[in-house]
């Protein structure tokens, strides 16, 4: 290697960003056709090189992930509050409004072989049929009540046109209409059982019960994870199964606010579990976010 080739090398890297004048191009290619080590240096910086991994950006990647993982859990935070909001207005929307007893709300048609049609009026948008036999098997009793909602007042109308009541052999049908908060139930077909009164379709107090439940345990829970606070294992086990009866009262407040009883049980309790269900991803993504908040403060100070 002599001196030209020192100085070409070092206009090579000019040279391959075509940087350099005409005259300085010239320069270089002709010591270049006549130089092979120089050839090489030329052909080293055109081929394309692999650069190596830069481990400076290895946190800026990390916090890249973290923060991607960051905003997926605030938006099924957000998806949870809204399928729970949502679950409660549906259920707000259709739950039932009583409708006091009148001769317009229902007319009943009997057939000769026993069979009783009872044909609703317009306003109604469901009911609820409970029957029993009476003690002495001669009579055949039913409690009935009819409804309407927002939901069909306002939204989407939905009628119910009619029921079939076929007791077995001769029975006689008497049929009790009751509503909430009435002191007793009203006759409003066939003979009277009870010529006194004293008929009273009471309230289902099942959901009460399953409140009572729900709040000791997680009266109980909420000890144990006292207990246990300093013991990172035991204290999120126990964390997490609190925030099932937690949300279960949580949803429960949603669907029935503070009462209890309920003429429609089985459905204000599926409509309890429904809205438990987001409430309980609600309370896990917002401790979970709550933490990472801490800890970055933490990690700050």
């Amino acid at each position: 290697m002599n001196h030209s080739c020192n100085v070409i090398r070092d206009l090579l890297p000019l040279y391959v960003e075509n940087m350099v004048s005409e005259e300085t191009r010239l320069l270089v290619e002709k010591h270049l056709a006549g130089c092979a080590d120089c050839q090489k240096q030329l052909a080293a910086m055109q081929a394309p090189q692999k650069l190596p991994a830069d481990t400076i950006t290895a946190p800026l990647r990390k916090l890249k992930g973290r923060l991607f993982w960051q905003r997926i859990e605030v938006i099924f935070l957000t998806a949870a509050l809204i399928l729970a909001f949502a679950i409660t207005g549906v259920a707000y929307l259709t739950a039932p409004e009583y409708l006091p007893y009148s001769d317009e709300l229902l007319s009943f048609h009997a057939c000769e072989d026993g069979t009783t049609f009872i044909t609703f009026g317009e306003e109604v948008a469901g009911y609820d049929l409970s029957s029993y036999s009476t003690q002495d098997g001669s009579g055949y009793v039913c409690h009935i009540t009819a409804w309407n909602n927002l939901w069909s007042s306002y939204i989407a109308k939905s009628n119910t046109q009619s029921a079939v009541l076929k007791p077995e052999g001769n029975q006689t049908i008497t049929v009790y209409y009751y509503v909430d908060g009435a002191e007793e139930d009203t006759l409003i077909f066939g003979r009277d059982l009870h010529a006194d009164g004293g008929i009273v379709t009471l309230p289902r107090l099942v959901l009460a019960y399953y409140f009572l439940i729900a709040a000791a345990l997680a009266a109980v829970l909420a000890m144990l994870w006292f207990v246990f606070r300093q013991h990172d294992k035991i204290r999120n086990i126990v964390e997490k199964t609190l925030l099932l009866p937690v949300s279960y009262l949580v949803g429960h407040l949603c669907i029935k606010g503070f009462k209890t009883s309920s003429y429609a049980a089985q459905r204000d309790f599926f409509a309890i579990l429904l809205v438990m269900m987001p409430i309980y991803c609600v309370f896990l993504l917002a401790i979970n976010l709550l933490r990472k908040y801490r800890a970055k403060r933490q990690a700050r100070f």
